[in-house]
């Protein structure tokens, strides 16, 4: 086993999980169809090939709020070819927002996506093919690791310079999967079952979330016991 990590910066990213039509609204953090889309586009895996993302798919999956960013409305309007005016719609997005997933599974399939990421086969976008990421995804390959949000739970605080400065006690959120007779579970239907043009299809997950103590400032003595930190640890 091993546990891959990527940090996922940008300045627009948009994950949606239940958007159709002209409403296209966009999750306060990365999904995991849309994780593992990007590895997919990564390797180079086809969108029909089922197998090989249900291989993906199989992957513990969880990620962190490092910088949570500002929801950002898109009124769209376009036009076809012919000058038609499209159908109006509005876009959701995250602005400046910074985010760090970690995945766990088989090492040599983990050893491969951390190399895909380092030289993608297809671009890689944060959500939508309009966000592209402003620094490479790859952050970290854990061999020894095996759970993914024990990872999370140690690795420094990812967001950039300015916000550390600006909130140095900002409590970052976790969500990963969880057993679904976990009382803390809620189902996520962003498991992904097929990719297939005019077919997707994805499944609900069980996930559970939990808030992360504020980072220490350096040369921070223990503070009294925070009433909010005493239920996390309940949770």
């Amino acid at each position: 086993m091993s546990v891959l990590v990527l940090v996922l910066a940008g300045p627009m990213q948009s994950w949606g999980s239940s958007s159709r039509h002209a409403f296209r609204d966009t999750d306060p953090h990365p999904t995991k169809s849309a994780v593992i889309g990007m590895l997919g586009s990564a390797t180079g895996l086809a969108r029909t090939d089922v197998s090989g993302l249900a291989e993906l798919a199989a992957l513990t999956f969880a990620v962190r709020t490092d910088q949570p960013g500002t929801r950002l409305r898109d009124f769209h309007t376009t036009h076809a070819p012919s000058g038609k005016a499209m159908p109006l719609s509005n876009r959701f997005y995250l602005a400046d927002a910074v985010f760090t997933a970690a995945l766990a599974g088989p090492a040599p399939l983990l050893e491969r996506l951390h190399r895909a990421l380092l030289n993608p086969a297809h671009p890689l976008f944060l959500g939508r093919r309009s966000c592209p990421p402003a620094r490479p995804p790859a952050h970290s390959l854990h061999p020894e690791a095996t759970d993914p949000v024990t990872v999370l739970e140690t690795l420094p605080w990812q967001a950039a310079d300015w916000y550390q400065h600006r909130h140095p006690r900002h409590r970052m959120r976790l969500h990963h999967d969880t057993d679904p007779a976990n009382p803390a579970a809620r189902l996520h239907a962003d498991q992904p079952a097929d990719f297939t043009p005019g077919h997707r299809r994805h499944h609900a997950r069980p996930v559970a979330t939990r808030t992360l103590p504020p980072p220490p400032a350096a040369g921070e003595r223990p503070g009294p016991l925070d009433f909010f930190d005493a239920l996390d640890g309940l949770a």
